[in-house]
């Protein structure tokens, strides 16, 4: 029905071996001779050397299903094999037209990443994904209401449209360029064709120019409707296919279902490539496949040996969630909100109100690398106050998100002011930056940027307490005297150091 829910809490990779795919498919059958997805001849008509490779130890277990418009295969597995040929004009000065070592780390080190998972297109449309901050599953919704709930670290998200041999082929190949197609090129090769097997004598295979400017003919993966894995025949008796029921029109709406067709209507939107359920709007704690899998792209850069050390397996998932956690800001259409109803009319509250220390910490827009410091508000109120731990909530909403410290000073002393309409309000950060410390100049020195807001901000009086309530030690920047025993004043710099002093823990027994 369409109200199933599939609550998996079952090591389900085991099994794969009783599911399907009993033997493994072997090495020596590739090509694979009759199966129209290998192509048969390459993108450049002048490369007469081809290499290939397709060992026993390249292979990875995995679960997938097949959805598209109107379908949807049952949740399975199989035990796929991967090879790769490559093609050159001809062989290097060393008598090789590639490293085998280097191809074969790269696939083997793919292959582990794609091991005992399920593989999840997450450019389908008809499918989504969503993870509850609360807990370590994801949800993966599908059209006709199904819906299927996995342990996260067992999924993995491809940026796929289906996990059909034939984009798995396509998208290993992408890996296989982006991790090793510099020294594939240098190396004088045109060409890269890597092949996906499902079973012995069941596959596909994908083939991309190392060259693109050279090729004769385009090659691309065709976006068809794909083929399920799974079909239901005499020769081939495996577990049925599923088709999505079709939901029952409601009494009020049978009117105009009568003229709509009967099948699932599903609109799935075209401008993102993955879709999430409202409760998932980059809620701090989550990790957005998309950013894990940029994450994986980012560290294959740092090269083969470096990016499949398995210490790195769950770095891509981690640093996801991480990012996410530190821009959930962005995901809070109204900065306001996070005060709730703290704001309290209070008669007789005029006088001086100060927050210190509020810990923050942000992300740098201009290099992604944080900084983080402490605020300190202090306001005269008109009648109205906010409740204290709301400033620290305020702050949070608009550190967690890509900033400048500038910025985020503004904002944050304008969103006071609108809150609370206060005869004149301060705010001031100082933050250390990660992109002056720990790159460039690196140089360990901290920023402190102060913003007034009020009709009242120019008073000469009521700045001067501002600054002492948001100043280092609640004194800094102080212009004032102070008068000694005998009733005369001391000079203002004298004035500034006990004020300090005087703020000083220590000081305070002494």
């Amino acid at each position: 029905s369409t109200g199933i829910e599939a609550h998996v809490a079952i090591l389900f990779f085991p099994l794969l071996a009783h599911l399907t795919d009993l033997d493994c498919a072997g090495a020596g059958s590739w090509p694979m001779d009759g199966h129209d997805a290998v192509p048969r001849s390459p993108p450049h008509g002048d490369t007469s050397w081809q290499v290939a490779v397709a060992l026993q130890d390249m292979k990875f277990s995995a679960a997938h299903f097949v959805a598209f418009e109107g379908f949807r295969e049952p949740l399975h597995g199989h035990n796929y094999t991967v090879g790769a040929r490559i093609g050159s004009k001809r062989p290097q000065a060393d008598g090789y037209v590639v490293d085998f070592g280097d191809l074969k780390k790269v696939i083997r080190g793919i292959c582990k990443e794609m091991d005992q998972r399920t593989l999840l297109p997450a450019k389908s449309d008809v499918l989504s994904f969503c993870q509850d901050s609360s807990s370590d599953k994801l949800e993966i919704q599908c059209q006709g209401g199904v819906r299927m709930v996995l342990p996260r670290q067992d999924c993995l998200l491809l940026p796929i449209v289906h996990t059909t041999a034939e984009e798995l082929a396509e998208y290993i190949a992408s890996e296989v360029i982006s991790r090793i197609g510099g020294f594939l090129e240098k190396r004088g090769c045109e060409w890269l064709e890597v092949q996906v097997s499902e079973r012995p004598g069941q596959g596909a295979a994908h083939m991309t120019s190392l060259r693109p400017e050279r090729l004769a003919v385009p090659v691309s993966l065709k976006r068809h409707v794909p083929r399920p894995c799974m079909v239901s025949s005499m020769d081939d008796p495996v577990d049925e296919v599923m088709e999505l029921p079709t939901p029952r029109a409601s009494p009020s709406s049978a009117s105009s279902a009568s003229s709509a067709s009967s099948e699932v209507q599903f609109v799935p939107s075209k401008s993102r490539p993955l879709k999430l359920s409202k409760n998932f709007q980059r809620r701090a704690g989550s990790a957005h496949p998309l950013a894990e899998e940029a994450f994986r792209q980012l560290l294959s850069t740092l090269g083969p040996e470096e990016s499949s050390r398995p210490e790195l397996y769950k770095t891509p998932y981690r640093a996801a969630k991480a990012f996410m956690e530190m821009t959930a800001g962005t995901s809070i259409t109204d900065p306001l909100e996070a005060v709730g109803d703290a704001v309290f009319e209070v008669e007789g509250a005029h006088d001086l109100v100060a927050v210190r220390d509020i810990p923050f910490h942000s992300l740098c827009e201009h290099h992604l690398l944080p900084f983080s410091g402490t605020a300190h508000i202090a306001y005269f109120p008109d009648g109205r106050v906010l409740g204290l731990s709301k400033f620290a909530r305020l702050l949070q909403v608009f550190a967690r998100r890509l900033q400048l410290q500038e910025r985020l000073t503004h904002q944050f002393v304008d969103a006071v002011f609108e809150l609370l309409s206060p005869k004149a309000v301060a705010v001031s950060l100082e933050a250390t930056h990660a992109c002056m410390s720990h790159r460039g100049a690196s140089v360990p020195s901290s920023t402190r940027t102060i913003a007034l807001r009020g009709p009242q901000k120019d008073d000469p009086a009521l700045k001067e307490q501002l600054l002492l309530g948001v100043g280092r030690g609640g004194a800094v920047a102080a212009d004032c005297e102070l008068e000694n025993e005998h009733g005369s004043a001391f000079p203002r710099a004298v004035s500034r150091v006990l004020l300090h002093y005087a703020a000083l823990p220590s000081a305070k027994s002494n």
